[in-house]
C-alpha cells in the first residue's frame, strides 16, 4: 500500500516572510498589476473582523495628479507618487448606515464603534501587506496621510461615515546596492521579553533594563546607517514630547464618528 505524499509545510516560509519585513521607499516605475491587486485584496478580506461587520474599505488612487498632490499632503513623501500603487486604508460604517437607513432603524455610534472600524481596518491592512509581500511586492505604510487630513478628504471626496486612517505604498522594490542608504534592512525590535508577559505586566525596573538592551542594538543599527548617537528611547521621547495631529478628533467627528 502506497502512502499519499504529505502536503507541503509552508510554516517556515511564512514565518521567514514575516520576519524579513522592511518598509520600502524606493520603487521601480513598474505599475501594479490589477490582477495581483485583486488577488491580494481578496485574500486580505479573510482577516478577522468583529462580528463579521467588515468595517473597512480601500481606496486605490490611480490619478497621477492626485497622487502628486497626496505626496505633498503626506509631508513630501516621494514614494506616494512613485510606487506602483497607492492606497488609502479606511475604517468605515457607511455600509452599516445605509443598511440601517433602509431598514428604518437607528445606527448607534460611540467610541467603541469607532475603535471597531480602526481595528478592523488595521487587521485587514496588515493581512493585505503580507499578501503583497508574499507576491513579491514591497510596501510602506504612510501615517503622514493624517497630517493634512481635511485636504486629503476634499481631494478624494470622501463621504460621511468613512474614516481615512493611513496610506499604503505598494510596488516592485528598486534594486539597490548594499551600501545605498535607501536600501531597506530589517530594523531590530524590542526583546521578546519586553512584549510577551506571563500573567502580569513586569516591573518598571525590569522594563527599563529591556529598553536599555534594545537601545544598545539600535545604537549599533543607526551607526551602521550613518546616524551615530541615535537610539530607540531618544527618538521615542522626542516624538512623544508634544501632542501630535490635535485636529484629528474634530475631523473624524465631522465625518460622523462619535468619540465619547
Amino acid at each position: 500500500m502506497t502512502t499519499a505524499p504529505s502536503a507541503p509545510d509552508f510554516s517556515d516560509q511564512l514565518l521567514d516572510l514575516l520576519a524579513s519585513h522592511t518598509s520600502v521607499r524606493a520603487f521601480t516605475e513598474k505599475p501594479l498589476d490589477d490582477a495581483l491587486v485583486r488577488r491580494a485584496v481578496g485574500a486580505a478580506q479573510m482577516a478577522s473582523t468583529s462580528s463579521h461587520v467588515q468595517a473597512y474599505s480601500l481606496i486605490r488612487v490611480r490619478s497621477t495628479s492626485n497622487r502628486a498632490e497626496l505626496a505633498e499632503l503626506c509631508g513630501g513623501q516621494e514614494q506616494v507618487q512613485s510606487a506602483g500603487g497607492f492606497f488609502v486604508v479606511c475604517g468605515e460604517v457607511r455600509r452599516h448606515a445605509l443598511a440601517a437607513e433602509r431598514a428604518g432603524e437607528n445606527m448607534a455610534r460611540n467610541l467603541e464603534s469607532f475603535l471597531l472600524t480602526v481595528i478592523d481596518a488595521s487587521l485587514f491592512a496588515e493581512k493585505l501587506c503580507v499578501a503583497f509581500e508574499g507576491l513579491g511586492q514591497g510596501i510602506c505604510y504612510i501615517g503622514g496621510l493624517r497630517t493634512r487630513l481635511a485636504e486629503v478628504d476634499r481631494l478624494l471626496d470622501i463621504p460621511e461615515h468613512v474614516y481615512p486612517l493611513f496610506g499604503l505604498c505598494v510596488g516592485e522594490p528598486e534594486p539597490l546596492d548594499s551600501d545605498d542608504p535607501r536600501k531597506p534592512v530589517p530594523k531590530p525590535r524590542l526583546p521578546l521579553e519586553a512584549v510577551l508577559f506571563d500573567d502580569r505586566y513586569p516591573s518598571d525596573a525590569a522594563m527599563l533594563r529591556l529598553m536599555d538592551e534594545h537601545d544598545a542594538k539600535m545604537e549599533a543599527h543607526y551607526s551602521e546607517r550613518g546616524r551615530p548617537g541615535h537610539n530607540w528611547t531618544g527618538g521615542l521621547v522626542r516624538r512623544m514630547a508634544k501632542p501630535l495631529r490635535e485636529e484629528l478628533a474634530a475631523y473624524y467627528q465631522s465625518k460622523g464618528a462619535r468619540l465619547e
